[in-house]
């Protein structure tokens, strides 16, 4: 018989907490033979950048799942990966640091027709040099940034024990709706570091993941169940249980089971993984600084202290900006950034981004006068 291990991943999100549903109930239904007779094992990937609610809620699944079936939650962490945020991984970015802040960095920003000829060559039609002798783009110029911003940056270049945080200092940015390194460095890599030791014994491992196609055209390209062969012979496959689900049947599913849903949702939260999420709608945008300042808080020192690890912002004397340019319309000269500030004052604004909206403003009024109230677009309030 074929060794297997099944894992199911949380992320105190309503479809995390649905996939764990369906998990209890086969268990409850046909007992661990429907694992392989294995107990299914349930991880939740901490990141630090998590809402302090977000993480009260995965401490009730974790009660939850506990008493209706004798199972756990296991945290693991960026923190757990060896090289990956530990003290190794700092040491070989300040070597590296040391020795490029110290030379002029030239890059050519490639446009229009000039991309479209890199792509040729790049599919084998033109040579590369057919490509470059035809590139008229400009060339951006970085001139060696000062001995004094390059020890400063040193100095500051150590683990702070935040995945999240450790690896935006690692990159020396934040992650951007193109380069999501947040999902890959503090979530994926971490759950695959506990898995990985079975695939490579030759135990095969199923993975029940909570992504539903309705989510984002990306999500529906996407096939119910994928596999992975290892040299081990082992697979890893992948099983999206309910991917033709629509919201309101992840939330059905919680319901009858008598699950509490994850209280951002009625917080004017979409997504509750992240404090705040780099793909974040303006209107959640609005909501989240009115109710969390102390996460705003946070997110501006974390600006600060990524921007003086970060070649261009530290050069200028600015903050990076953890919002990407496509979410949120910054200031051209900056390369269309926006620091949290900013973009927290664009999310008071109208359609359009230019004036402020007096309805918002009497929003922001009440709220200080009576409090927040509930507000959710799956339609939870009452």
């Amino acid at each position: 018989m074929i060794a297997v291990q099944h894992f199911g991943s949380i992320s105190g999100g309503k479809d995390s907490q649905a996939v764990l549903c369906r998990m209890v109930e086969r268990i409850e239904r046909k007992g661990l033979a429907a694992f392989g007779n294995r107990a299914p094992r349930f991880l939740s990937a901490d990141n630090g950048h998590e809402n302090p609610i977000t993480l009260d809620h995965i401490a009730y699944l974790d009660d939850w799942l506990r008493q209706r079936v004798g199972l756990r939650i296991e945290i693991v962490s960026a923190n757990d990966v060896p090289g990956l945020t530990d003290e190794a991984a700092f040491a070989r970015k300040r070597a590296m640091l040391r020795e490029e802040w110290s030379k002029e960095k030239r890059r050519t920003r490639h446009k229009g027709t000039c991309n479209q000829r890199r792509n040729a060559w790049r599919a084998g039609k033109i040579t590369r040099a057919e490509w470059a002798a035809q590139c008229d783009c400009p060339v951006m110029v970085s001139p060696s940034v000062p001995e004094h911003l390059i020890e400063r940056a040193l100095k500051l270049l150590h683990p702070t024990g935040i995945p999240f945080l450790d690896v935006a200092m690692l990159h020396g940015r934040f992650p951007s709706t193109r380069v999501r390194f947040c999902t890959s460095d503090t979530k994926l890599i971490p759950l695959m570091h506990r898995k990985r030791p079975l695939l490579d014994a030759g135990v095969s491992v199923i993975d029940w993941i909570g992504e539903r196609a309705d989510e984002s055209l990306a999500r529906a390209r996407k096939k119910p169940i994928q596999s992975v062969r290892y040299l081990s012979g082992a697979r890893n496959i992948l099983y999206r249980p309910i991917f033709r689900w629509s919201a309101a049947d992840a939330f059905a599913i919680s319901a009858r089971h008598g699950l509490r849903h994850n209280p951002l949702y009625t917080m004017g939260m979409s997504r509750v993984g992240c404090s705040t999420c780099i793909m974040v709608r303006k209107r959640e945008l609005r909501q989240w600084a009115m109710r969390f300042p102390a996460e705003v808080a946070r997110v501006r020192e974390w600006e600060q202290l990524v921007g003086l690890v970060s070649r261009r912002t530290a050069a200028l004397g600015t903050p990076a900006s953890l919002l990407a340019a496509a979410t949120v319309p910054g200031d051209p000269a900056d390369h269309g950034r926006a620091t949290i500030d900013r973009a927290i004052d664009w999310s008071r604004t109208g359609r359009g981004g230019r004036n402020y909206d007096l309805f918002l403003a009497q929003e922001q009024r009440d709220a200080d006068e009576h409090g927040l109230r509930c507000d959710s677009e799956y339609g939870l309030c009452e």
